[in-house]
């Protein structure tokens, strides 16, 4: 089956575009490990820290480490989009093998799956409280 939604113009574009937020997702992870090996550093003489300023670090510590999971799970969705651009499946989804609509392609270059499909992804991923 194929996206008849797309084309070969659209397709290069949105190859662009992935290439781009790859390179920034990379800068954001290296970024990222320079920033904890310098806190490391700083945090190696624990005797000079207060209970506020640890607490401080901890919260850095765990956003930090939220962030890096949310830049690396998109990661692998870029790399998975640039892969599907040069299998030719580029806009089908990884699961059903339906289109992905062009508008969802626009929005999120690296989209794997229907609006659908992502919903449900998401539901099971996170059950509700």
């Amino acid at each position: 089956m194929a996206n008849t939604d797309i084309d070969e113009t659209f397709v290069a574009g949105q190859k662009e575009r992935l290439l781009q937020i790859r390179e920034e997702l990379q800068r954001i992870q290296s970024g990222m490990q320079g920033d904890e090996q310098n806190r490391s550093e700083e945090e190696a003489d624990l005797s000079q820290h207060d209970s506020g300023d640890m607490s401080q670090q901890m919260f850095t510590r765990e956003m930090d480490a939220t962030i890096g999971e949310q830049a690396g799970r998109r990661l692998e969705d870029v790399e998975r989009a640039l892969t599907k651009i040069e299998e030719g499946t580029y806009g089908l989804s990884d699961e059903s093998g339906e289109p992905i609509a062009r508008g969802r392609l626009e929005a999120a270059p690296e989209a794997l799956r229907t609006m659908e499909e992502q919903r449900s992804f998401e539901r099971e991923r996170r059950p509700p409280v």
